[in-house]
């Protein structure tokens, strides 16, 4: 773990480094990075702070200095050693605290690049504009993001790890499973066996849902007792250092009807077209339509217009990455490459009003795609 941990660090500080050549090549003088997940790719602050505003500012040259709340300063001086700190109280205007300090980097008519995709970016961007009138204001999205898309090895180690605990979460909860069971009661050895397999807290809950709620994306377990010819679903990820790798299995108590079953079927194999589609150089559009074209023979409905996003780095409340997320659409143009790892994911229904999500957390390798989880794809019966 401490190897890891350090090679994490001398990957931090690399990264800087090329943030600081982009802004060098660009005229950029700061670049500002408000979403949890770029700052900690930059600097390795890695807590639930983050509910609270938080700015990395990146010098074209120099050493970043991070804002955040005073009372964080132990996590901070821990985790992020390769920042100047600046921390600030409630009552204090952080953006002015910014501008001043935006002025000591780079003088009163700087160049800066905000982070306009990240939610926090509203609580300075105006403030800063007022305080600094004579300074150029850029956008710095998709500078991290583009970095953050193909990972290293010491990355895709890390979402192994976490894919890894995501097929004992699934063992756990389709094994808890059962006749007079609550969802609830799943729930509790879900998490059991996630913690207890060295799990850290996922950016999304697991989705335990049964029946009519499946068709629900983003709601999960009530205390309702399952029932012998229910159908339930379970969406789920581990997490290892805050990388992430989803995967969702659906099952029945007791036999599946055949309808059910066949929809199964061809959610393996339009999973498994998407998956050999899933090659370096290819488009992402063109994943999609190997998926899109199976399921279009198969009369198959699909509840979403993507197969999967890409995945890695999340905090609360998503898995997907943060700010901007790539899909595998049919209109993205993002090329895939070597190093990619996506959610990839088929979700169905059929006439007889069946549900089937099937999804895995799939790295791209040099030859295309492969399963980094590996629990069965059948539909489960317990």
């Amino acid at each position: 773990m401490d190897k890891i941990m350090d090679q994490s660090g001398v990957e931090r500080r690399s990264r800087v480094n090329i943030v600081q050549k982009k802004c060098r090549e660009r005229g950029v003088d700061v670049a500002i990075f408000t979403s949890p997940e770029n700052i900690y790719y930059l600097a390795g602050l890695d807590y639930e702070g983050y509910f609270c505003l938080h700015a990395l500012l990146v010098p074209a040259n120099g050493t970043p200095v991070l804002f955040a709340r005073s009372i964080e300063t132990p996590t901070i001086l821990r985790q992020a050693k390769d920042v100047q700190f600046i921390g600030y109280a409630d009552n204090d205007d952080v953006p002015a605290a910014i501008a001043s300090q935006l002025v000591a980097i780079a003088g009163k008519s700087p160049r800066v690049a905000l982070q306009r995709n990240s939610a926090f970016n509203v609580a300075i961007d105006a403030p800063l504009r007022v305080a600094l009138p004579n300074a150029e204001f850029l956008d710095s999205s998709g500078i991290v993001e583009e970095m953050r898309m193909v990972k290293s090895p010491v990355e895709i180690e890390q979402i192994k790890r976490a894919a890894r605990i995501s097929d004992i979460m699934i063992a756990a909860g389709i094994g808890a499973a059962g006749n007079g069971v609550t969802e609830n009661s799943v729930a509790a050895e879900v998490y059991r066996a996630m913690i207890s397999a060295g799990g850290q807290t996922p950016g999304f809950p697991p989705f335990i849902r049964s029946v009519d709620r499946i068709c629900e994306p983003h709601t999960t377990w009530t205390s309702r007792e399952l029932k012998t010819g229910d159908s339930f679903l379970l969406e789920l990820s581990g997490c290892i250092d805050r990388y992430h790798a989803p995967v969702a299995r659906t099952g029945y108590i007791g036999p599946a009807p055949a309808s059910a079953s066949k929809l199964s079927a061809i959610s393996n194999q339009a999973h498994l077209k998407a998956l050999n589609a899933l090659k370096p150089s290819a488009l992402a559009s063109d994943v999609h339509a190997a998926w899109r074209a199976h399921l279009h023979a198969s009369n198959a409905l699909p509840r979403l217009e993507h197969c999967g996003y890409t995945v890695g780095i999340s905090f609360p409340p998503t898995w997907t990455g943060g700010p901007g997320i790539n899909s595998l659409h049919g209109a993205s143009t993002v090329q895939i490459q070597e190093g990619m790892v996506f959610h990839l994911l088929t979700w169905i229904t059929d006439d007889a009003g069946n549900d089937n999500f099937l999804s895995d957390c799939v790295l791209v390798e040099k030859s295309g795609g492969v399963f980094l989880t590996n629990s069965p794809r059948d539909l489960a019966a317990v």
